[in-house]
């Protein structure tokens, strides 16, 4: 009998570990403000074919600044997502819990939010806020998107599902903003379009363009953003080239007034190894300098 247990575990165990992958990583972050701050996150992250962890820890010179934790966990055979995340920053800050599905081609979610606006570590003050998420289609091929924000203000940090950016909360349980995002897409080229409203009308709209050569892989993109007196804000454009293992990438962004930043990045990536660097420059000199490096198992 145990010899039969040990045969399916010695069977069981390549397979599991063929469903796990994980890394590990560390980044600093330097400002040359007054004072100097630099600012050291460690993120770990760990998937399944199920569900996944990701933790990232963010040090200064003073201690610790802040704790994120996300877990998120799939039902494949429903084609339901839940995901939930906590923020200390670095007493508890706001509880995060999402639900996405859909049947193809539509789906909808929504988003959950707890959290203290009280200063750091002060005595709490709490409120909620909820975001409606609908959509339509997918990349490559044709997106529709819209989301309604409800106490909370900034969505537009959930368009690319980055978990390190995330919306503002507001007191009360109110309209704050609607946002409608349209996309189309192919294998060298996207164009998309962004348009946000709140209360008060218009917020913001944006367009962007971006076209990709395959062989060296190149891309060129271009972004401009109007305000809601529908005048120029923003023009980013942006140029990276790939020539594996390096990736380098320059983004420049200007306005009616002239020149506004300058960012530029640095990309190495070889097996299991990737290594990264920042740097933008403004017209009072240097902004802001990041590097880091991630491990990937």
């Amino acid at each position: 009998m145990r010899a039969k247990l040990l045969a399916v575990a010695l069977i069981a165990v390549p397979a599991l570990a063929q469903t796990f992958s994980g890394r590990v990583g560390m980044d600093l972050l330097f400002q040359p403000d007054t004072p100097f701050t630099v600012d050291t996150a460690l993120t770990l992250a760990m998937n399944m074919d199920r569900g996944g962890v990701e933790s990232r820890t963010v040090l200064s010179l003073a201690g610790l600044e802040a704790e994120y934790l996300w877990f998120w966990l799939k039902f494949p055979e429903v084609g339901v997502t839940l995901k939930t995340g906590l923020t200390f920053d670095p007493c508890f800050s706001r509880w995060a819990l999402s639900v996405h599905g859909g049947c193809c081609p539509f789906f909808f979610g929504a988003w959950f939010y707890l959290g203290n606006l009280a200063p750091v570590c002060q005595t709490p003050s709490f409120t909620i806020g909820l975001v409606l998420d609908f959509g339509l289609g997918g990349e490559p091929g044709f997106l529709a998107r819209s989301l309604l924000g409800f106490g909370v203000q900034n969505i537009h940090a959930l368009i690319d599902d980055d978990p390190w950016t995330d919306v503002i909360l507001v007191p009360g349980w109110y309209f704050e903003e609607a946002l409608f995002h349209l996309a189309w897409s192919a294998e060298c080229w996207r164009l998309y379009t962004t348009w946000m409203f709140s209360y008060a009308g218009l917020g913001f709209g944006e367009l962007g363009l971006a076209y990709r050569f395959l062989q060296p892989l190149v891309e060129i993109s271009a972004m401009l953003r109007l305000n809601s007196a529908f005048n120029l804000d923003l023009v980013k454009l942006g140029l990276a080239v790939t020539i594996s293992p390096v990736s380098v990438y320059s983004a420049t962004a200007f306005n009616f007034t002239g020149f506004l930043w300058q960012e530029v990045g640095l990309r190495v990536e070889f097996s299991q190894v990737l290594l990264y660097s920042a740097t933008r420059f403004d017209l009072a000199g240097l902004e802001w300098v990041r590097f880091g490096f991630e491990l990937r198992f």
